[in-house]
């Protein structure tokens, strides 16, 4: 093994991985009784519980998470804390709301009074702690508290291009990554200019030349994922679960009980499918036409419908590559001593003249992500209909663990698990890149969902022609009807309420 690269290792594991490994390969795992239970996390960016065939989407895309389903804790209403990957992720690891933990620029970090306020932390030495994130972004978060992370790969450990050059001031990592977004090159094409024009140039022709050189059969097409523009990791989908297979493997064999969190990057946009899935869906679903967003850029309708397809191939090729990472920790016993977390950081958008996520759009598509935890040796599903946030998750972490909350921590341990159903809790969720993080939220979007109704605030956007949106989300489950003009006591209501909250997150701000 000494004598073999990286890139070779992940090739031959996740050859392993496919073919599922003989029950004997991992039998020295099993974990003794009464010892701690793992907690694997494992992360799809970009996934809308919308597209999810288990809630009743009408293409069969997740059969294979359906039927992981049948043996978890399904949560129906499950809600991240914003419409993106930072702020979305950093409320999930905090437990905190935006407007609490300070991540709510693109590029954003944690504030620093919070910043142990997260699950590696939390958990302590007891638990060997492992981090990855294929996105730069969650890696840049995780960095502030690179101390108590065990081990911590790069964004590029699974990609083609292996580790090289990822590991750059490794004990420095949140600020080495703000540096090379902003002096060399942006690590979210468009959102950061690139500081060294003459790097950033070399650094996207290495990768656009690698990436034209792995053209093959199955992907004629080119490289199924790419990231953006500037910051580029071409990866392919095996190789991804071949190595979050390997990792976990490894995590059995060395460390047990550990805390794992793989953030994956498909089916982020681009989106773009293994060549067998782009047969898929050739049908004629189309969904609701619904008007265009007076912040949107417009799309037409059949290019919207055409990237939703290949939205859905995505999905359905990740889900085949989830179907075979389940298959071999069922068959290594994996599972029978650990939570398995199946999420997102946020949904995805294909209407109102708009496609993909973030900017002011705060509709049940970009905001509703799946949630599943199949407990150890769980055999039946269990439902949660009660609206429940991601913020939630780290409580309910900690509570497994036997830990202590924090009570700086905003969520709550999760039904299921030990938590209560409140019906009558607001589940809240925000986008305020446009705002300080240094501030009072003076410029945001925010929702607020109580019971079956949801508010969409515009505070600071003067030229809308309608500041609120109102919807019933139980008879109205498009979000096609604004109540707002016609139920003006409902509206009064919920407004005072979420100004009640907003007021109080920016009283540490008066003055500024």
């Amino acid at each position: 093994m000494s004598q073999l690269s990286r890139r070779d290792f992940l090739k031959v594991a996740g050859a392993a991985f496919v073919s599922v490994l003989s029950p004997r390969s991992l039998s020295s795992f099993r974990l003794d009784a009464g010892r701690k239970p793992n907690i694997i996390i494992i992360l799809w960016d970009a996934f809308s519980a919308r597209h999810l065939s288990l809630f009743g989407y009408p293409r069969l895309t997740t059969p294979n998470v359906d039927a992981f389903a049948e043996r978890s804790t399904v949560f129906h209403a499950h809600y991240s804390g914003s419409n993106y990957t930072t702020c979305g992720t950093a409320s999930m690891l905090t437990g905190m709301l935006p407007w609490k933990h300070g991540a709510i620029n693109y590029d954003g970090l944690v504030r620093s009074e919070f910043v142990r306020s997260n699950p590696y932390t939390l958990l302590g030495p007891e638990y060997h702690r492992f981090a990855f994130s294929q996105n730069p972004w969650p890696d840049r978060l995780m960095g502030q508290y690179y101390g108590d992370v065990d081990r911590f790969l790069p964004p590029s450990a699974y990609s083609l291009l292996g580790d090289d050059g990822a590991r750059i001031l490794e004990n420095d990592r949140a600020i080495a990554s703000v540096a090379l977004d902003s002096f060399l090159f942006s690590t979210q094409g468009g959102n950061a200019p690139i500081g060294s024009p003459v790097l950033g140039y070399l650094n996207k022709s290495r990768v656009l030349n690698f990436t034209d050189r792995q053209k093959s059969d199955s992907y004629s097409k080119g490289v199924p994922q790419v990231m953006n523009m500037n910051y580029l990791f071409p990866f392919r989908n095996e190789m991804v679960y071949g190595g979050v297979y390997s990792e976990i493997s490894r995590l059995e064999s060395e460390a047990p009980p550990y805390f794992a969190y793989f953030h994956l990057y498909s089916p982020h946009y681009p989106y773009r499918p293994r060549n067998d899935f782009r047969r898929l869906f050739r049908d004629d679903y189309r969904p609701i036409v619904k008007p265009s967003h007076p912040l949107s850029a417009g799309l037409h309708e059949d290019f919207i419908l055409t990237q939703r397809t290949l939205y859905d191939r995505q999905i359905a090729q990740i889900d085949a590559e989830f179907g075979r990472l389940i298959a071999s920790l069922d068959e290594t016993g994996v599972l029978e001593n650990s939570y398995l977390i199946f999420t997102s950081d946020h949904g995805e958008m294909f209407e109102r003249g708009f496609v993909g996520h973030g900017f002011q759009f705060m509709y049940e598509p970009v905001l509703q992500i799946p949630l599943m935890i199949h407990a150890p040796g769980q055999a039946q599903r269990n439902d949660i209909h009660t609206p429940t946030s991601n913020i939630d998750l780290l409580p309910t972490l900690l509570s497994i663990a036997g830990r202590e909350i924090p009570p700086d921590v905003d969520g709550r341990i999760l039904p299921g698990f030990g938590g209560a159903v409140d019906e009558d809790r607001p589940i809240i969720s925000m986008v305020a890149t446009e705002n300080s993080a240094f501030g009072p939220m003076k410029k945001a979007v925010i929702s607020m969902r109580k019971r079956a109704y949801k508010l969409i605030a515009y505070p600071g956007y003067d030229g809308m022609d309608q500041a609120f949106e109102l919807y019933d989300l139980e008879n109205d489950p498009e979000e096609l009807e604004n109540l707002a003009a016609g139920d003006g006591k409902r509206l009064a209501q919920m407004k005072d309420e979420l100004f009640g909250y907003l007021d109080a997150a920016n009283r540490p701000f008066a003055g500024k």
